[in-house]
């Protein structure tokens, strides 16, 4: 289905448009590795760079930040304090709405030597310039993932 086309009366529609694009689910993926790297660096800046200016992010345990300093200001407290992890980002799911917007539903793992945890998010992901940004976040913890 086109993004002009619509649903015949009866037919329920489909969020996403036709067509897989390599080109894209790569260069998705790849903003994922890129956050994945710098998480264990513990580089708020690389991890922020992604983000809108005025980006919505609620984290696992309900908080939000809204805009592009309050939230860089929690990652760089947050990982300044961090004991040395692993992260990963699985993509569950994504569909792109417009050929410049996108939701990405992932699993994000994340890995120390004391603990290991897991979240799931939903990320809603928009093209600017042949870049892609993140503008919203809502990620909830998985039950039972925390193991000490």
């Amino acid at each position: 289905m086109s993004l002009l086309e619509h649903a015949a009366p009866g037919v329920r529609p489909t969020a996403g448009i036709s067509g897989d694009d390599a080109t894209t689910t790569a260069e998705i993926e790849a903003l994922f590795r890129q956050l994945e790297s710098a998480l264990e660096a513990k580089d708020a800046a690389a991890f922020d760079q992604v983000f809108t200016e005025d980006v919505v992010f609620i984290t696992p345990a309900g908080a939000i930040f809204r805009g592009w300093d309050e939230l860089h200001g929690y990652h760089r407290a947050r990982l300044g304090d961090s004991p040395d992890a692993r992260a990963r980002f699985e993509l569950l799911a994504l569909r792109l709405l417009t050929p410049d917007h996108a939701i990405v539903n992932v699993e994000q793992a994340l890995h120390t030597a004391e603990f290991s945890l897991a979240n799931r998010g939903t990320w809603v992901l928009l093209r600017r310039d042949r870049t892609w940004w993140v503008c919203s976040v809502h990620n909830t913890n998985i039950a039972g993932s925390a193991k000490s």
